[in-house]
């Protein structure tokens, strides 16, 4: 009884199969490549060409699923069927330009693709796939001859104008790449890319206004990016605005970068800036832990603690930086300051001499290392020091001068 039941499964079985036709195995096919159930796909395609050895697609798409699979042989010699069974077949030259690409096959490649292009000469995806050959041979002057085809096909592909502006840039072509991010913007402004490369172009010419300008655009029409944030923040910076640069430094926190030391320290100086010393502390604390050795988190957090009038702790940082960089200028002028504020002035003066060696430039260590050669009567070597600040824009020490100097 049981092998009579088995034998009429196995005729129903093969009743079903003979019923089926080649395009319902091909369409069954499709659907489980589609899955991504590439081994009962390639068992339907073959049921599929068993049925029907002149289906050229399952041919094409079983080569498809073969190469998903790794077996790139396999994937070969079905390309080379479905080419076999339909010589003029421009989607199988297609799939197997890339097979070659992807093997560093050019040659193969771009015959594959050129024929292709033969037969379906306005099809824009084979100009991209033979744009990307000619990106792995170098061939500039094809490539752009390719984006150009494509964009006579479809003149408001706009897509492509972005890539073909990207490609000028990367090749120092910035008034092309200009030229080709605006004509997107012109055509439609809602698409935040272009104003983002533009802004880019913008800003290496230092037009900084119009380039924080683009940024905004960019990231207005929902364009965003860990750079863009970064790029706009330092322009924000620039600019003195403060409260905004915190905002894109926190986005970049909260969203891309949580461990950055260096972020974490920019947003400390911005709220030092606006003297919010106390925010400003988390965050240099906050650059300190992810850094032990951030010289210039320590000088950030010493000088807000000096604002908030934590001088012992502040002179432990400096004493810190010090430790880690016994060159470092801007420690020797804190702490400098420090010894000078409680009439340590033999100290003051050692750091102040040390400030000005490793930080020529150091206007506030000029202008304090004048002050106490005053206090101490030291009128000649006073003025020099104060005339030192002075020429290099520190304000205290403009009317320093005139009061302990005469303005001489």
């Amino acid at each position: 009884m049981r092998n009579i039941f088995l034998i009429l499964i196995i005729f129903a079985s093969n009743l079903l199969y003979a019923q089926q036709s080649a395009n319902d195995f091909y369409d069954l096919g499709v659907s489980k490549f589609k899955a991504k159930e590439y081994l009962a796909a390639i068992d339907l395609y073959s049921k599929c060409i068993e049925k029907s050895p002149y289906y050229y697609e399952a041919y094409l798409d079983r080569g498809r699923c073969q190469l998903a699979l790794g077996k790139k042989d396999l994937a070969l010699a079905d390309y080379n069927l479905a080419l076999k069974t339909k010589k003029d077949y421009a989607d199988a030259m297609y799939y197997r330009s890339m097979f070659f690409r992807d093997e560093k096959k050019y040659k193969d490649a771009l015959l594959d693709v050129n024929n292709a292009i033969k037969l379906k000469p306005k099809d824009e995806k084979l100009y991209l796939l033979r744009i990307s050959i000619y990106e792995l041979q170098k061939n500039t002057a094809e490539i752009i001859n390719d984006y150009n085809k494509i964009l006579e096909i479809n003149p408001d592909n706009f897509q492509i104008l972005i890539a073909r502006g990207k490609f000028f840039m990367a090749n120092k072509m910035d008034e092309k790449a200009f030229n080709d991010f605006s004509a997107v913007i012109n055509k439609n402004g809602t698409i935040g890319e272009p104003y983002y490369w533009r802004g880019i172009i913008l800003e290496n010419v230092e037009r900084f206004g119009v380039a924080l300008e683009d940024y905004s655009s960019a990231i207005k029409n929902n364009f965003s990016n860990e750079d863009i944030h970064k790029r706009r923040f330092k322009l924000y910076l620039k600019n003195k605005q403060y409260d905004l640069a915190i905002a894109d430094l926190t986005i970049i926190i909260d969203k891309y970068s949580p461990k950055s030391d260096s972020i974490w320290n920019e947003r400390g100086k911005c709220y030092a800036a606006l003297n919010k010393h106390e925010l400003a502390l988390v965050d240099f604390n906050k650059a300190i832990m992810l850094n032990k050795d951030f010289e210039e988190a320590y000088i950030n957090r010493a000088n807000s603690k000096v604002a908030l009038k934590k001088d012992a702790s502040a002179l432990a940082d400096y004493n810190k930086i010090l430790y880690l960089n016994p060159k470092n200028g801007f420690a020797y002028e804190g702490r400098g300051i420090y010894y000078f504020n409680r009439k340590n002035f033999n100290a003051a003066r050692e750091d102040f001499d040390k400030a000005i060696k490793f930080s020529p430039n150091s206007a506030k260590a000029y202008y304090f290392r004048g002050a106490m050669k005053d206090e101490n009567g030291d009128g000649n070597g006073a003025c020099e020091d104060l005339r030192k600040a002075a020429d290099l824009g520190y304000e205290d020490a403009i009317a320093a001068l005139k009061r302990v100097c005469g303005g001489k």
